[in-house]
């Protein structure tokens, strides 16, 4: 019986070590976007904006390249670390969490239902991005 509790706590404590872990890597990869930074903020908002954003949605299925914004293949990660954990961030700071908010709201409003399956299944998200 020790044995099984034992076991348990290890796997618990590897499953809560990774899950921090990934979230720790997501918190560092909305770092490195400086969502945080108004004019970031809005220069981020025109890599998302309805009228471009067939363009940058082909550009994150690629991941990146000539023609693509410098920051496409950190967005790719970014949604691919978000849909692996459900859209959650538990253990970021509040910054990073409104970096996170103002990311997926404009994700959310700027795609259509196509663009959105789209970058479900370019980029393999296994959790549905806009539903």
């Amino acid at each position: 019986m020790k044995a099984q509790q034992f076991y348990a706590v290890v796997a618990f404590v590897c499953i809560g070590s990774s899950v921090m872990a990934q979230e720790n890597n997501l918190a560092a990869l909305l770092k490195k976007l400086n969502l945080t930074d108004p004019q970031t903020q809005f220069e981020f908002l025109g890599y998302v904006d309805p009228d471009t954003f067939t363009a940058s949605v082909a550009c994150l299925i690629k991941g990146g390249g000539p023609g693509c914004d410098p920051r496409t293949p950190t967005i790719r990660a970014v949604l691919q670390k978000l849909s692996a954990s459900n859209y959650q961030c538990s253990t970021c700071d509040v910054d990073t969490r409104r970096a996170l908010n103002l990311f997926l709201r404009s994700f959310r409003h700027s795609a259509t239902p196509l663009q959105c399956k789209s970058l479900e299944d370019g980029l393999q998200l296994t959790a549905p991005l806009c539903s």
